[in-house]
């Protein structure tokens, strides 16, 4: 229940006599406020008590009989506080929001609080108002039943450390400058006195859309070019995000919004929260590697990087996997080295909007598979490479001796490629080998990536495929083959492999 107490200061509130933010009444005024607006018979003369005990009881009476709100709804109203006050609107809608926050002052020592919905005002119970619906490091989330907004209120255990409480009221203060930028999720109010802040709801978050649904190809693109067109916006103001990932996007009717700067930055200011070091913030599948020594050294190269696994998992469900048609511009957004990354997020998605083009193009699709069965590599066949599956691989393999020495060269490139490579066709080309001659070429890769330069990791796969080939596939050419490798010479865990059990 609400305290006499601050019943009482509303009352002398209302009245005038405290704060200066309503207009003095005297008792006669008073009786006919509450007799105009509440039906009510009272008359001011002797023995008429003192002003804030009769505005005290007609507020308990209100309260009593359910009408409270009503009462909230008309002195927290624009005309009234004009005329209350004699101002016009401009400074009324402001006087509005002040007085709003001197009675959730008031009320929330009693734990009740006053919102607004629909241009009404309503006194609820904040405990019974707030529906827990999730949390993260530093925050929980909850929904205000009353009104539908969102409410982030910091941790309790984070309350007495300064330097969180300012990066959390940092979040709010970016994002609401952010408020003219289409895609940022609007937030409405702060709230000093328990470190917290409302937000517009979503409907969910691109992690459990994608999760959920199995998106055509065309509206994962359209995804994609929304997410980076917003943070283009983001970019150009010199304000960088450093939390990327798919659980701080949010669906609003088809359409997506980014959210929880509670990392973020703004590049044009120095604050004594940039230098604190990050531990176990962001989401490790989308951080930057180096921010994981120090959040500081977040910039927008950083924000790429994130960008890029968000793309990769809009395309593939899983931030970790390239094999899409954007890789090749993916894999440059997510260089380990940040000197090799694009600047920004318009630049992103530029590349991102040129490689669509070109994939769109069937002609240059079909010149580049050409190009790549005829033994030439170049960044267009690079990115064909790339985007093929295991299968597609071994087919291609199988169907072109050429294409081997493209792959060898791809391969030649890095680890990651020539894994990419070997796992690929060793857990595909049973399936594709329908003749028995088929099984060479297979063999043939594998053998040359063995001869080659390539990391025991790979080698070793490529001696268990040979091995499979030769004796469990029985094609004598390729035990030649390995009888070669043997005479000439290889790891000892290696022939190994290569021999016959």
């Amino acid at each position: 229940m609400i305290s006499d107490n601050s019943i009482r200061y509303f009352a002398e509130l209302f009245n005038g006599d405290i704060d200066g933010l309503y207009g003095y009444k005297s008792g006669g005024n008073l009786v006919s406020f509450f007799n105009s607006n509440y039906g009510m018979n009272d008359s001011y003369g002797q023995g008429f008590p003192s002003r804030w005990v009769y505005t005290h009881d007609k507020l308990v009476n209100l309260h009593n009989s359910n009408k409270m709100d009503s009462f909230l709804t008309l002195i927290l109203g624009n005309k009234f506080i004009m005329g209350d006050s004699n101002i016009n609107e401009v400074e009324a809608i402001e006087k509005g929001i002040e007085v709003l926050k001197k009675l959730n002052e008031i009320f929330k020592v009693d734990g009740y609080i006053v919102v607004k919905r629909n241009e009404k005002y309503y006194l609820v119970e904040e405990e019974k108002d707030l529906k827990y619906i999730g949390g993260g490091g530093f925050a929980k989330v909850y929904k205000r039943e009353s009104t539908g907004v969102i409410v982030k209120k910091l941790k309790d255990e984070f309350l007495a450390d300064r330097g969180i409480r300012s990066r959390f009221k940092n979040e709010f203060e970016i994002t609401k400058s952010l408020g003219n930028v289409a895609g940022i999720i609007n937030v409405y109010e702060y709230f000093e006195d328990s470190c917290s802040y409302s937000m517009e709801e979503g409907e969910l978050t691109l992690q459990e859309y994608v999760e959920k649904y199995d998106l055509t190809h065309e509206y994962k693109l359209t995804c994609i070019r929304q997410v980076l067109y917003i943070m283009g916006q983001v970019h150009s103001r010199d304000i960088i995000h450093r939390d990327i990932s798919p659980n701080n996007v949010l669906l609003f009717s088809g359409m997506l919004k980014i959210s929880d700067f509670g990392l973020g930055k703004d590049l044009n200011i120095l604050n004594s929260h940039q230098t604190v070091y990050t531990n176990a913030v962001g989401q490790f599948s989308y951080c930057a590697p180096e921010q994981f020594m120090l959040l500081k050294n977040g910039d927008k190269k950083s924000d790429v990087y994130s960008l890029g696994r968000l793309i990769n998992f809009i395309m593939t469900k899983d931030p970790n996997n390239y094999q899409h048609i954007l890789r090749g511009v993916i894999e440059k957004a997510t260089s380990s080295n940040s000197i090799f990354r694009y600047n920004d997020a318009n630049e992103l998605l530029k590349n991102i909007e040129k490689s669509i083009k070109y994939h769109e193009n069937t002609e240059n699709t079909e010149l580049v598979k050409q190009k790549a069965l005829s033994g030439i590599i170049d960044i267009d066949v690079e990115s064909f490479i790339y985007e093929l599956n295991g299968e597609k691989l071994c087919s291609n393999i199988i169907d072109r001796a050429k294409f081997i020495d493209t792959l060898i060269n791809f391969m030649g490139i890095s680890e990651e490629r020539s894994l990419h490579i070997v796992q690929g066709v060793s857990e595909n080309y049973k399936d594709n080998c329908k003749e028995w001659d088929d099984y060479d070429p297979i063999a043939n890769l594998m053998y040359r990536v063995i001869k080659g330069t390539f990391t025991f990791t790979v080698k070793e796969i490529a001696a268990i495929v040979m091995h499979e080939i030769a004796y469990g596939a029985n094609r004598f050419g390729v035990r030649d083959l390995v009888k070669n490798l043997i005479e000439e010479g290889v790891d000892p865990m290696l022939e190994e492999i290569l021999s016959e059990s």
